[in-house]
């Protein structure tokens, strides 16, 4: 923790340790054992002592020192640090800190919510997870006495891990297991050579990490905000912040690609490959993103990139779709919100990513590369008014294509029954 990020923690600590208290009318109250002044700066002095106690705890796990790290906390705690800790040993990692986002101190206990937050050599951005710690005051001063968070969990924290790296990626895996061998580098250096070949803005970043996670529970337990992540073979996790009734992305303060093992493992070359080119399409576009893209253009540019045509399978399903999800699944109005392809399941999503591709190769063909990417950006645009929907989709497609929605939707329809097997 950088003596700025020290000096900001204290504050916040002491400003919700201070906050309630109140002025006595005695001339000798400032000198009371038990006057405000007194209470105020006993509370001042348990905010300096914490803030130290999770700076020690930063720099310790940041430098890699199990014995160090288990001896802030007490009790059952300090064997789950350890074990962590020594997880965690040969990771190159970097700034490491516990920002204290709330804090509560009740006699000799203490409840803070915290964002734990770390960064990894020679990757941008920084990666960090809320966590909620309860301290007590021990004749050794205070130390940690629990540490919770159902999800979101650091990858040390699941299990002991080890580090690999390549020309343009930082992989933490599972100690023990021979991702190089199972050609996931390769993987991901023809991905990121693709993706160079067809985007030519925005910029890759220079390096990207991987989080390699090695069976379903792991998956869970790694990420909170993506649903269904143990049934995907890889999933790009990007943090955003967005601004303005277009939603503009202004910030992506962390990128991560993670990769789930089982049903990665399983996959050919060729498939690997397409699968992390989807995936760090969505990463590499994701400061270009709006929050008002629909699901059908979010997920078709990553099937573009990665040259997964999936025509055919979307002319089957529009001649034989059997549930009423799948068929609405199969139509760019019923996938014009962000979320819509996140949001089904089965054979609904498998028809809703089917149409999506079709919708990507049949606009890119007829209109062109550049005016495909043209539509992407075109949300972007704060001219162009409206919530996510239909409705403002109609007005980016007829401002980029020249054609109404519904006259697209006919147009590709008739392309895709070209297409059956």
């Amino acid at each position: 923790m950088t003596p700025s990020r020290a000096a900001a923690a204290v504050l916040l600590i002491a400003a919700a340790l201070l906050a309630g208290c109140g002025g006595g009318n005695k001339p000798d109250a400032s000198s009371s054992p038990t006057s405000p002044a007194s209470k105020a700066a006993g509370r001042q002095g348990d905010a300096t002592a914490l803030e130290a106690l999770l700076r020690r705890r930063s720099q310790a796990l940041e430098t890699g020192r199990p014995r160090t790290y288990a001896a802030t906390a007490t009790g059952p705690q300090r064997l789950l640090d350890r074990e962590a800790a020594r997880n965690a040993e040969g990771l190159r990692l970097r700034d490491v800190e516990l920002a204290v986002d709330s804090a509560e101190v009740s006699g000799r206990r203490a409840r803070l919510r915290v964002r734990s937050i770390y960064a990894v050599r020679g990757v941008g951005g920084r990666f960090a997870a809320t966590r909620r710690l309860t301290a007590i005051r021990t004749g050794k001063g205070w130390r940690v006495r629990s540490e919770t968070s159902a999800r979101e969990r650091h990858p040390w924290e699941v299990g002991p891990v080890a580090e690999h790296r390549s020309r343009h990626f930082v992989v933490i895996a599972p100690r023990g297991l021979d991702i190089e061998a199972a050609g996931l580098l390769d993987a991901l250096e023809s991905g990121y050579a693709r993706m160079g070949e067809v985007l030519r803005r925005p910029k890759l970043r220079r390096r990207y990490l991987v989080v390699v996670a090695g069976e379903a529970r792991a998956a869970r337990a790694l990420t909170e905000r993506i649903r269904g992540v143990e049934g995907l073979a890889a999933i790009s996790d990007s943090e955003v912040r967005e601004t303005g009734p277009a939603q503009r992305v202004t910030d992506v303060p962390s990128q991560r690609l993670l990769v789930v093992w089982p049903p990665f493992s399983t996959l050919d070359p060729d498939g690997r490959t397409r699968v992390v080119t989807h995936e760090l399409t969505h990463a590499a576009l994701a400061g270009v993103t709006s929050g008002r893209t629909p699901s059908w253009l979010l997920e078709g540019v990553a099937l573009y990139v990665s040259e997964d045509r999936r025509a055919g399978e979307a002319a089957e399903l529009v001649a034989g779709a059997t549930s009423a999800a799948a068929r609405r699944a199969l139509t760019l109005a019923g996938l014009s919100r962000p979320d819509a392809i996140a949001r089904l399941h089965g054979e609904a999503q498998e028809a809703a990513y089917a149409y999506a591709s079709a919708a990507a190769f049949y606009i890119a063909g007829r209109y062109g590369r550049k005016r495909y990417l043209e539509l992407y950006d075109a949300f972007n645009d704060e001219a162009l008014l409206g919530r996510p929907g239909v409705a403002v989709t109609g007005r980016a497609v007829r401002s980029t294509l020249g054609v109404s929605l519904g006259r697209l939707e006919r147009d590709l329809r008739l392309w895709i029954r070209t297409q059956s097997f």
